[in-house]
């Protein structure tokens, strides 16, 4: 600050503090210098973190995308153990831009801690430059009419200045405060990351081949002149925000080999069993939404203590987001519902659990933000359900099912 503005020392713009001209004000120039001018370098590397995190979740979706279409394409061991390969790069990637994005909104208040502290203790070292003034001016002169010494003065200020050097140190004080805890911050959010690129084995290690050295890929059939479609699955009559409702069939849905009871089954009796990897999708979802890592979000919707019913390991969890699955996308997380009064809408229900673009955005988690991941779709999915329905006993199409009724689109 120049001389101009008041200030406590004679320097002529350099950033070190000289001689003060308030006496015994030299620890206050020093907090002053501390926190001057740090809220700059920060934001920018604050935003820098940001651009960052944007192009991580573009990139990210773009992978997704590239992946769902193979999926969608190919099926068999090979297939599947190439599109598990490939959706650990996805999900570092969005792992790396919640951190990243973490991360700078805990540089945003640190910097705002210094800004705050930079002002506060600015104003009080020109507030005690007018206070000097004024102080000298009115007590130039002793009681006998003798002059003041600077020693005399600098002990009837001394209170004030007392003072201000009090405040100053609060004021460092909580931006130390604040700094350290953007410090154990930015640890925290890089180390608790779901997964790290790092944990990703080389492309050389990654085995697509079986033990017999064969790979196992077959290319997905077209639907068949009798079947409806959905966005490349079989589906059924639409839903409102929901997908189709049908066989599955012959569809990503896949294996057929064994079926899964519904409590009261569905209208047809019978739904096939998941692909193992569908399995293996709600079981990573579920853990998430388990594992403590949403719970600010969770908390927010209100969702804290219903979602605690939810277990990874539970066969009848599994079933009833599998019973969903199954009728609103056949299994291809990347279903999309072109023709109902949603998609007219411009918001076309998507991904396993059909669910639309603004339903999703609300009900998925910072890191989980791509609705065709079949993991970030379940857990959306999951969530909408238990925050408008309070259970998956409560979905409607599970709850008719289970009474001896047919699904029924949510």
């Amino acid at each position: 600050m120049s001389d101009d503005r008041g200030s406590l020392t004679d320097r002529g713009g350099d950033r070190e503090p000289l001689t003060p001209l308030v006496p015994g004000s030299s620890e206050l120039l020093t907090i002053a210098m501390k926190v001057n001018g740090a809220k700059e370098s920060i934001t920018t590397i604050a935003n820098r973190w940001r651009t960052t995190a944007g192009d991580l979740n573009d990139h990210a979706i773009e992978l997704t995308r590239a992946v769902n279409t193979v999926d969608h394409s190919w099926q068999g061991d090979s297939a599947d153990a190439f599109d598990d390969y490939m959706r650990k790069y996805g999900k570092a990637g969005h792992a790396l831009r919640g951190a990243l994005t973490n991360c700078a909104g805990a540089l945003d208040t640190a910097a705002d801690a210094l800004d705050t502290a930079e002002t506060k203790v600015k104003t009080l070292t020109e507030n005690l430059v007018t206070q000097w003034n004024t102080y000298r001016a009115n007590n130039s002169k002793n009681a006998d009419g003798s002059t003041r010494t600077e020693a005399e003065l600098a002990a009837g200020i001394k209170p004030t200045v007392d003072a201000a050097v009090s405040d100053a140190r609060l004021h460092l004080d909580n931006a130390d405060k604040a700094v350290t805890k953007a410090a154990g911050d930015l640890k925290k959010y890089m180390d608790e990351r779901s997964i790290h690129f790092s944990d990703i084995p080389a492309v050389g290690d990654e085995r697509f081949m079986a033990p017999d050295r064969i790979l196992h890929w077959q290319k997905t059939p077209l639907a068949g002149p009798g079947q409806t479609t959905l966005a490349g699955t079989n589906g059924g009559s639409g839903g409102s925000g929901s997908g189709g409702s049908g066989s599955g069939g012959s569809g990503s849905g896949g294996d057929v080999s064994g079926v899964i009871g519904s409590g009261g089954t569905s209208s047809g009796g019978t739904i096939p069993q998941p692909k193992e990897k569908v399995v293996e999708w709600i079981k990573e979802a579920l853990t998430i939404i388990r594992s403590g890592k949403i719970d600010a979000f969770l908390a927010r919707k209100g969702l804290l203590e219903k979602v605690k019913d939810l277990d990874p390991n539970d066969p009848k969890d599994i079933e009833r987001i599998w019973t969903i699955i199954f009728h609103e996308s056949g299994g291809n997380p990347n279903a999309q519902n072109n023709w109902d009064v949603n998609a007219r809408n411009g918001v076309p229900s998507q991904g396993l659990m059909q669910t639309i673009p603004p339903t999703f955005a609300a009900w998925s988690p910072e890191g989980h933000k791509v609705i065709k991941d079949p993991v970030d779709n379940i857990i959306a999915g999951v969530l909408y359900t238990y925050g408008r329905y309070h259970s998956l006993a409560g979905h409607p199409g599970i709850a008719s099912m289970e009474r001896g009724g047919g699904y029924k689109p949510y």
